[in-house]
Formats: C-alpha cells, structure tokens, sequence
C-alpha cells in the first residue's frame, strides 16, 4: 500500500467525504506508563471478570487479548473532550442541558454529552422546556421524525449523536423509534495479555486484635452491648473490627467465589493497541433538507462539519492522554499519525493538532452556514420534573438506609 501524506484541509476533507474514501483511520501503539512488565487493569465485569479474547494480529499470529477500554467508554471519552472544549470556548456546536443544580448540586448539569442516549436519554424525556414536557416540544418531535433522509434535525441540536450513534428506544415509538448507527468507533485492547493475581492486606497502627463489638441501629458500631442494635431474636448483633476498617488483615490472594481463578488481579501486556475509524459511508447516508428541499451541496457540507466533528474529537481526547482508570495509565509509543483510506486499500497519511482540528471544525461550520444550514450554538437549558426531581430524591434515601 502506498504511503502519501496528504495535508488535511477543508477542500482535502470535503473530497473525501463526498466519494472515493472509505474511513479516516488511527491505529496507535501504546505502553504502560510503568514501563514494559508493570500492571494495568482492565474494566471489571460481571463477577469481577475482565474481557479475555483471542485475536488475530500482525497478519495472522494468533495471541491472548483483553480489553482496556470499550467503544462503549472510548465515545464517553470523546464525548467529554468535546464537553471540555466547549466549556473552554475552543469549539461551539449546539447543545441541550437539564439543569439539577438548585437541589442536588454534585449532579450540576447534564447535557447530550454526558447522558448515554444523548438527546434521546430519558433524564430529556423526563424534563421540561420553558413548562413543556420535552417530548411535547417542536424539538423533540422534530427529532423523533428524523432518519436518514431527514437528519437535520438532529445536526440542528444535536449533531454528535449522528457521530457517535443514537437510539430513540424510550420514545412515542418504543423500540422502533429512529436509530443511527456509530460513525466513529474506537476502542484499546491490550496485546498478548497475562494475568496476574490481586493481593490485599493491611497493618492496623493501633494493633486492634479480633475482639467483639456490636453493630448500632445508626450504622456505626460500639463496644457497649447495651447500645448495639438487636436482630429479629433480640440479640445483639457482633460484627468484627474489621468490618468497620480497623485490625490487621493478613496478605491474601483474591479469586472467585469457587476459588479456582484469579480476578481482579491486573494484566501485564506486550503493548496496548488503540483502533480508532471514522466510516464516511456511515455520514454518506444522511440527507439534510432544508425548508423541505434537498441539496446535494448542503449534504456535503453538513457530513462534512460531522466528519470534522469527529476528527475533533479524536484529537481533544488524545490530548486529553490515556489516564482509563486506577492503575491504568497508558502513553504513546510514538506520534499519533491518521491515514485516510480509499474504497480499494490504499491510504494517505496525515497528522493533526488540536489547533488544525478546531479551525478545520470551524471552517466547516461556516461553509455549511453559508450554504443556509445554521446551527443555534446557544445552550438550550430545560428543568427536571418534578416527577424527575422526586425520584433522584427517594434513590438517595434508599441509598443511605442501605448503607445504614
């Protein structure tokens, strides 16, 4: 395959998008910020499992993968770069935002890019827009209405959703509300992967041995029986010192419940391996007519700001570095270099800064306005229900009389 590098610009962007071009592509290899042989560890699962597979790479070795980041997280990831460089004023595209931050202030603000379903997530469904029910508004319906021969809409309000996928499954419709796919995915796994086990212990400064104390009715604990809270019989109930962190813990070696394998316990790796693709056929698809009328120009010009769009995403998240989790810490095994790919193989090679991504984004944006496809960047703000409000209240108080 040919290696050209190619300076990506508005026009070089357009034409790609247009014909000819299948994906844009990054393909990152990246190390443990520990250096080769320390730990990361991967998102647990149910029981506290990883996600083991085995793949093929390097043209056919067959080796032992798990993964460290899902397409799933890695359009969290984005999706919060995005969030950031707006709050910064880098970049401005229209966003909706439900507002808790009168009573539950830790919550703040939600917006289509924190909430899973975007738009269509229910913390929006259950909201209100100057006193109306959300999904009564011109807003939603317009964009219940949508699909790929109208997604207007949803550039109007909400264009990462046609980046990153949408699916209205809580809507009028149920299930068979509008869906698009995912134009860009991206995901990291790591390469020839072994486990390794997870160990625990602690040294109690106090030197508390195994003694017994009661459990009280506020969810503390006491060493006077007469205080401790009683069980269904009228016993005091006895917990240990180590059920409220004090003594000692010996080492020990975590496994399941069956004690027959280790969990939780980290990986090491040769490398980590990023995949990242932005489909063009996946933004060909969408149509965008204005006051009912299509335009083959403005359908450039709109798939053109969601292809920048996601472009701009990749970047503010690379920048943003490969901190995924506790332990967790990945860094780059040299530059990050794109390549854009034609329908037959062949590819062009690219690089971009967060500088060039924003002004490509912008440039963008403006041709796409020129053409009469304006987008409203001012937030548009809208009020939990009551019925919403109420709900988060009662969650919270049966979180705290569980903990009691």
């Amino acid at each position: 395959m040919s290696q050209e590098t190619v300076e990506l610009n508005l026009e070089t962007l357009t034409s790609a998008v247009t014909s000819g071009c299948s994906a844009i592509r990054l393909v990152a290899r990246l190390q443990p910020a520990g250096g080769p042989g320390s730990k990361v560890f991967p998102p647990t699962h149910s029981e506290g499992k990883y996600a083991w597979e085995t793949r093929l790479i390097d043209g056919g070795e067959v080796v032992k993968t798990v993964l460290l980041d899902s397409v799933q997280s890695q359009a969290n990831r984005m999706e919060q770069a995005l969030k950031e460089a707006h709050q910064a004023g880098q970049l401005n595209f229209p966003l909706l935002a439900v507002d808790f931050g009168g009573e539950f202030a830790d919550v703040g603000e939600i917006t289509t890019l924190d909430a899973p379903h975007r738009i269509a997530d229910a913390i929006f469904r259950d909201s209100l827009l100057e006193g109306k029910k959300f999904p009564e508004t011109d807003i939603a319906k317009a964009y219940a209405a949508a699909n790929q021969r109208n997604a207007t809409a949803l550039y109007l309000y909400c264009p990462h959703a046609l980046v990153f996928g949408i699916w209205d499954s809580t809507g009028s419709a149920g299930g068979l509300g509008n869906k698009f796919q995912r134009a860009l995915v991206s995901e990291i796994i790591g390469i020839k992967a072994e486990a390794g086990v997870l160990t625990s212990s602690r040294l109690d400064p106090l030197g508390i041995k195994t003694v017994e104390i009661y459990a009280t009715e506020s969810g503390g604990w006491t060493t006077d029986k007469a205080m401790a809270k009683t069980d269904k019989k009228g016993e005091a109930v006895k917990i240990k010192p180590s059920e409220v962190n004090h003594s000692n813990i010996p080492p020990t070696i975590e496994k399941n419940e069956k004690g027959d394998e280790y969990i939780r316990g980290g990986v090491t790796i040769d490398y980590a391996h990023q995949t990242t693709v932005l489909s063009l056929p996946a933004l060909r698809r969408l149509n965008f007519p204005v006051n009912g009328e299509l335009s083959a120009q403005i359908n450039i010009a709109a798939r053109t700001v969601l292809a920048a769009l996601g472009l701009t995403a990749i970047v503010h998240q690379l920048e943003n570095g490969y901190d995924l989790r506790s332990r967790c810490l990945l860094v780059a095994d040299g530059k990050f270099t794109f390549e854009l790919l034609d329908n037959y193989g062949e590819s062009r090679r690219f690089t971009l800064t967060t500088e060039e991504a924003d002004a490509l984004f912008n440039a963008a944006v403006a041709n796409a306005a020129e053409l009469g496809l304006v987008w409203n960047t001012q937030k548009i703000r809208l009020q939990p229900t009551s019925d919403l409000l109420e709900l988060v209240r009662k969650s919270r108080q049966a979180g705290h009389l569980s903990e009691a």
